[in-house]
């Protein structure tokens, strides 16, 4: 820059910081946060989650009843042989009471097996329900961190700008007052100068 330059450059910037001074002098009132800032937003608040249904209740299917098994498991004794007769009738009676033991223990090994099958339904069901449940709270939570987090993103863009706000009338203030500092040692100056 030449000398010229320099000059009208510097006398630019003491008329920019005249006309803050006198801007300056002009505001006696002191100026309000919200005269500066304008009016605060209100903070958002995050709605609690409508309380959930209860889970439904572990319900497995009763047990197969075990009685015809143990009732025809039982063996009477009965008296001795008088004869082969005797021995085929009483021969006979057991092999109807093994018929009708077996034929219970396979009616209890099938119920047994529907049980079993019913008793994992029903707490895969119920377990499911459980996992539902806590899928749908751990969104739920999700969503309220997502909403919490963008409020505080606002709210520190919104404290950032109150900082450059107090920071700039800060600013606004110092170089005022150094400027009518500078007037006044001008002034003062000029009238040493007079008095010599």
């Amino acid at each position: 820059m030449t000398p010229e330059e320099i000059e009208r450059e510097r006398k630019r910037s003491a008329e920019a910081l005249d006309r803050v001074v006198e801007s300056a002098r002009g505001e006696s009132v002191i100026r309000t946060s919200k005269d500066v800032l304008g009016p605060e937003e209100a903070v958002r608040t995050v709605e609690p989650p409508a309380q959930a249904a209860p889970l439904p209740a572990w319900n497995p299917p009763p047990p197969p009843d075990l009685g015809p098994v143990n009732a025809s498991f039982q063996i009477q004794p009965e008296g001795g042989w008088d004869s082969f007769s005797s021995f085929l009738r009483r021969r006979e009676r057991e092999l109807k009471a093994q018929e009708r033991f077996n034929s219970n223990q396979v009616q209890l090994d099938n119920a047994l097996v529907t049980w079993t099958a019913s008793h994992f339904q029903a707490t895969h069901q119920h377990f499911d329900a459980i996992l539902d449940r806590m899928q749908k709270r751990m969104d739920e939570i999700d969503t309220r961190h997502r909403e919490l987090e963008r409020e505080l993103v606002r709210h520190v863009h919104e404290m950032a700008r109150r900082i450059d706000v107090v920071l700039g009338e800060g600013e606004k203030g110092r170089v005022s007052h150094e400027s009518a500092l500078r007037s006044v040692r001008e002034r003062l100056r000029l009238l040493e100068e007079k008095f010599k």
